[in-house]
């Protein structure tokens, strides 16, 4: 049966952007919350604005890219929930740039908060998912096509979805749901600062598709895990990439190439 959102949720990089947005669909829901951030700022300003919506919460503060640190976490939640309806994995972090260029310890941060982070803190506390609950994982479009400039973060993306299909059939026997979500670039704090540091060519490749905001991706995921979807695309866009990429993987290499060529020949 699809997921229904009620109960209490674990939702990680919830104090801003599309986790954020999902926290506040679910509060409105009169779903319990539990929202995990790195930031003890960022979730206190979180925290507020949910409260203007008589949303109210609990949050956490915890470094995905620390195993000490998510063991601390997962400890503080078990002392206080005895079980959860789900985990939402949303927090991520990108660092694109020429593959020579970046630095590399970009490289293994980045396998660790977007990939490890949701991996072990799902493994902490996957045990506390009742019957019929949820554990979700956020990828990203970049997470079944490679694309100019992610090569640290498409990667961790790809293991997301590795991860995903594994559980997917690991906890069917539970009756836990198992989602994951590809969003394509979304208007959010963390999309602003990989604009900074992104090559031309892949500045070029985001200005053909459509930019979405962080509550359309948040309530794309919503509908989408309450239809049974495992795969989550946000978009008719990014479903069409999807099914493209994966039945002409060959022309669909060649017409993005193309569009690099041109963002190539524009610099020079």
């Amino acid at each position: 049966m699809p997921h229904r959102f009620h109960g209490r949720y674990l939702i990680t990089g919830a104090s801003q952007g599309i986790g954020f947005e999902i926290a506040r669909i679910l509060g409105k829901r009169n779903c319990e919350l539990l929202l995990l951030s790195r930031s003890e700022t960022k979730l206190e300003k979180a925290r507020k604005l949910l409260a203007k919506d008589n949303i109210s919460c609990q949050t956490i503060t915890c470094d995905l890219a620390k195993p000490e640190s998510i063991q601390k976490a997962a400890k503080q939640i078990r002392r206080s929930c005895a079980t959860l309806n789900g985990i939402i994995n949303n927090a991520g972090y990108a660092y694109p740039g020429y593959f020579h260029e970046l630095p590399i310890e970009e490289f293994s941060k980045t396998m660790a908060v977007d990939y490890l982070g949701a991996a072990l803190i799902s493994r902490e506390l996957v045990e506390l998912v009742a019957k019929g609950g949820l554990l979700s994982f956020t990828s990203s479009v970049v997470g079944f096509m490679g694309v100019f400039g992610y090569s640290a973060y498409a990667p961790a993306k790809f293991a997301l979805m590795g991860l995903a299909e594994t559980l997917r059939q690991e906890l069917y026997f539970r009756d836990i749901q198992v989602s994951v979500l590809c969003p394509p670039d979304t208007d959010t704090p963390g999309y602003h600062e990989e604009n900074k540091t992104k090559p031309p060519e892949t500045m070029a490749l985001s200005k053909t598709a459509k930019l979405m905001t962080a509550q359309e991706v948040a309530e794309s995921f919503v509908r989408g895990v309450e239809r049974g979807q495992f795969l989550i695309t946000c978009n008719l866009e990014s479903a069409f990439l999807y099914h493209f990429h994966r039945i002409f993987p060959s022309l669909s290499h060649r017409i993005i190439l193309g569009l690099i060529k041109k963002a190539r020949k524009k610099q020079s």
